[in-house]
């Protein structure tokens, strides 16, 4: 039957095929446990908050001008290199992907990135207007959206994995990083780049924009927060964790943050 469908039907059935649904952070807990590689058709459509009827018509070959946001959830929920990524635009679309954004990093100091990639729990170190400047393993490894260049609030605010992955979504993580973001651009409104993460997210969600422009939380920082999410390989379980952020004196516009997990604080300080 496989041999019927299109390049692209074929591409995407082998990469759904391939897929271990355990990755995925959050799989598990919505979709129940799973002892086999494979993501079926209506699990990629609710990973990408899309109908059934969009991936059939995707794999058919009968989609017509599917989105670019749409293609990259794609690649990220069934984890495609770059050549992959590049055979999905192709087939997909005619037309090479486009390039993924890439913040300067070039003014971050050598002995900075060096204490990050040394930390055995996520750390980076993100910009003014929370693009990712540089990250370690674990965060990679936590965080797998992050090598793919995504700015951190457009992520935790817009994207369907991070609703996924992150437990009690709106209270816990939407309503305190939005109210960051909106302070910030509060005070300082010549920013272009926090004006464009601002218009982004109101484009893409609905609820984010609602909670941007209505929500009456005030958050100014992460520093000591304590959140639950899900993790890549470890099924339906919960984690807790405790958000350790600061700053370099010599750039209060860089942000060094460090994602510890809950249980091992505490045993290691005990």
């Amino acid at each position: 039957m496989s041999a019927a469908l299109p390049p692209i039907g074929r591409f995407l059935k082998a990469w759904r095929a391939q897929r271990d649904p355990n990755q995925v952070p959050g799989f598990t807990a919505r979709f129940g446990p799973r002892t086999k590689p494979g993501i079926k058709q209506v699990e990629l459509a609710q990973l990408t908050g899309v109908s059934t009827t969009w991936v059939r018509e995707l794999e058919g070959g009968r989609a017509k001008n599917p989105s670019v946001e749409w293609l990259e959830r794609i690649v990220r929920i069934l984890d495609l290199d770059p050549a992959q990524r590049h055979t999905l635009f192709v087939y997909a679309t005619g037309q090479e992907p486009p390039l993924l954004y890439r913040p300067d990093a070039s003014n971050l100091d050598p002995s900075t990135a060096a204490l990050i990639r040394v930390q055995p729990w996520p750390a980076y170190i993100s910009d003014f207007a929370w693009d990712v400047l540089l990250y370690n393993e674990a965060s990679e490894r936590d965080w797998p959206w992050m090598k793919h260049g995504i700015n951190i609030m457009i992520w935790a605010l817009t994207f369907p994995e991070a609703r996924l992955q992150l437990i009690n979504w709106e209270e816990d993580w939407a309503k305190p990083m939005a109210s960051q973001l909106r302070l910030r651009a509060e005070a300082h409104p010549d920013n272009r780049r926090l004006a464009e993460v601002i218009a982004q997210i109101k484009e893409r969600d609905k609820v984010a924009r609602r909670i941007l422009e209505e929500d009456l939380t005030s958050v100014t920082h992460p520093d000591g927060d304590r959140r639950w999410l899900y993790l890549p390989g470890h099924g339906d379980e919960e984690f807790e964790v405790v958000f350790r952020t600061f700053a370099p004196l010599s750039d209060y516009s860089q942000r060094f943050m460090c994602v510890v997990p809950a249980a091992e604080a505490h045993a290691l300080a005990s």
